[in-house]
């Protein structure tokens, strides 16, 4: 053989021993798992990645969503942790680009509960006497990071209204930095007199630590440890993940399979695990499209060892007699026997062609 034609021989031989290399996204061969309650998509230059309609509706966050552990309230981001949010030991510099906690407390806001559009003043509001009493208060829990995937440091304001009674409703407000300037985006009511412990965002994920009512409790006094998460989608705050007790006996439901923003097609399988089997080893489930249509309830069976003991479970989705595609989301849930409540919370969110 010539000499000059060895280089295009060699350079043949290993297109072809590449093309019949297969490549695997996991060391083990298997689809990969998504096991934190993270709401980052694929990356948006990868050939699996979201199409380009998606793209434009749900935000594609980097590894650093916060500008630094300096610049925010937020502590650097761990995977297993959610660290309490002190607002007077990490205070936000003065900056036209970021959200003070100043302006935060003098900031406009459309009420979730009542629904009444008002204008904090250091932090309060207050109309009326008697019958037509009603306040607004922002709570000193609150937290920075970046919701929308634009690399600014947004937040999530906690606000509790009152009309005169006892009730006190809060709820979680996510509001959006707009060039410095606060919006609010979306809000999720937690219920009345529930204890925030502490605030935090990661990754785009609102976590709170919280205490609300157990089954048994008065409304003074609520007693039940619980840990909720939301994600923002499109411009609705969605709670993702809910877990309820002690750390040790916590009540969790985790979706195995398939991982977040997978694509899929009909018909389609999930899986995961519970910690703790519910009442009569049954959970409710929902599929809900972005805009937060309703589009399928019922229930599954888990299969354990017993109530109350760990399980796992599996149902298959066919939602092609619908007409559905796009992102779909399916979230899992163990209700009390006692009284309705959520005890647990799992979700996934797929891309269903």
């Amino acid at each position: 053989m010539k000499r000059t034609l060895i280089p295009v021989a060699l350079a043949l031989v290993m297109a072809l021993l590449g093309c019949s290399i297969p490549i695997n996204i996991n060391s083990n061969g298997t689809p990969p798992l998504i096991i934190t309650d993270t709401p980052v998509p694929l990356p948006a230059n990868t050939e699996t990645s979201i199409p380009t309609t998606i793209d434009t509706i749900i935000p594609s966050f980097t590894t650093t969503p916060i500008p630094s552990s300096t610049d925010t309230l937020v502590p650097p981001p761990t995977v297993t942790e959610t660290p309490a949010v002190s607002p007077s030991a990490s205070p936000v510099p003065g900056s036209n680009h970021e959200l003070s906690v100043d302006v935060l407390r003098n900031s406009t806001y459309t009420t979730p509960y009542f629904l009444k559009t008002v204008k904090l003043v250091n932090g309060s509001y207050t109309e009326g006497s008697g019958a037509t009493y009603f306040s607004v208060q922002m709570l000193e829990v609150f937290a920075y990071g970046d919701l929308n995937g634009d690399g600014k440091a947004d937040a999530a304001v906690i606000l509790a209204e009152n009309q005169g009674g006892s009730g006190v409703f809060e709820s979680v407000v996510a509001v959006l930095n707009k060039g410095g300037a606060p919006h609010q985006i979306s809000s999720v009511q937690l219920g009345d007199r529930v204890l925030i412990k502490s605030a935090d965002i990661s990754l785009g994920v609102i976590h709170l630590d919280m205490i609300v009512h157990g089954p048994s409790d008065p409304m003074c006094c609520p007693s039940q440890a619980e840990k909720q998460s939301f994600w923002l989608l499109g411009n609705n705050l969605w709670l993702m993940r809910l877990t309820s007790g002690q750390t040790g006996v916590e009540r969790t439901i985790q979706v195995t399979f398939p991982g977040n923003w997978v694509d899929v097609t009909n018909p389609f399988t999930v899986s995961g695990n519970v910690t703790i089997s519910p009442f009569e080893n049954t959970l409710n489930y929902s599929v809900y499209l972005l805009d937060g249509t309703k589009v399928n309830s019922s229930s599954l069976l888990v299969s354990s060892a017993g109530m109350g003991t760990p399980g796992t479970f599996t149902k298959t989705f066919n939602l092609s007699g619908a007409g559905i595609t796009g992102v779909v989301i399916i979230q899992f849930k163990d209700l009390s026997a006692a009284d309705g409540s959520t005890l647990a919370l799992g979700s996934v969110v797929i891309n269903l062609h």
